[in-house]
């Protein structure tokens, strides 16, 4: 996989009778935070109207996306991609592409390590425009979380949108957890939604009937801190179907115990 390496270019004076200007390199931060230079900084601007002039008594005019704020001049950067965390504890990944002309569509990929497996987010096709957003709103506490923007080429091939990988650290602390199956009542299947801490031992989640037996073992093993999900099909662990009724899903970890109630109809 390669990475789209985009020009990055500074204007770095202006003339104030033509939009003649000087070229110049500078490496940037993405994210909103201050770059390595104490002069320059990244400002996302997505969503707003033109901006500009580009100097005084330029006639050049800038527009929506991402920029360099130098003293009295602003400057566009192609091909940035960053993340950010909201007041409401969801990831925003914004951006910036120069060009979409062998690009067929864009994809958001998440992991929780820089090197880690990285898994796609998006469900639904992500509109190519010059400039994009998403909302990842499935994240977890006090986790890093990495992602990729991936541009997928005409020929299948997928290309690294330069900035990627962007982080971002959540905040808070994770608890052991385990959520209201969805649906509930159902009727093929539901789904479980649990959250592990920081752990020694392994990892069970399995669904008991009323006389707490257990029925379905849907995890019994290691796993990692995180949030998962597991879905339960109505059978029980010979893949037989059980009998309509009243079921609860426990999550035990180290030795502690969350339960949640179940109604399976048929």
């Amino acid at each position: 996989m390669t990475t789209i390496v985009l020009a990055i270019s500074l204007a770095l004076s202006l003339c104030a009778t033509s939009s003649a200007y000087k070229i110049a390199s500078e490496a940037l931060s993405c994210g909103g935070a201050p770059s390595a230079s104490a002069t320059y900084r990244a400002h996302d601007t997505i969503g707003q109207g033109p901006v500009g002039p580009l100097a005084e008594g330029a006639t050049t005019r800038g527009h929506d996306g991402f920029w360099l704020t130098l003293p009295s001049i602003n400057v566009p950067v192609e091909g940035s991609f960053y993340a950010v965390l909201s007041d409401e504890d969801v990831v925003v990944l914004r951006w910036t592409l120069a060009s979409f002309s062998e690009v067929v569509e864009l994809n958001v990929y998440r992991a929780t390590s820089e090197e880690g497996t990285y898994e796609l987010v998006n469900e639904d096709q992500i509109e190519l425009a010059s400039t994009g957003s998403y909302e990842d709103a499935s994240v977890w506490p006090d986790t890093e979380f990495w992602y990729e923007l991936r541009a997928t080429l005409a020929d299948g091939s997928e290309d690294v949108v330069a900035g990627s990988p962007a982080m971002v650290k959540t905040g808070g602390k994770l608890l052991l957890a385990l959520y209201p199956a969805y649906p509930n009542p159902f009727g093929d299947a539901t789904t479980m939604r649990f959250d592990v801490p920081e752990h020694v031992g392994a990892v069970s989640v399995s669904i008991y009937n009323v006389r707490g037996q257990v029925v379905r073992r849907l995890v019994d093993g290691p796993l990692e801190r995180g949030r998962y999900e597991r879905t339960w099909n109505g059978c029980d662990d010979r893949g037989k179907p059980v009998a309509a009724g009243i079921y609860f899903t426990t999550l035990t970890v180290d030795g502690e115990t969350e339960r949640q109630k179940v109604m399976l109809l048929r």
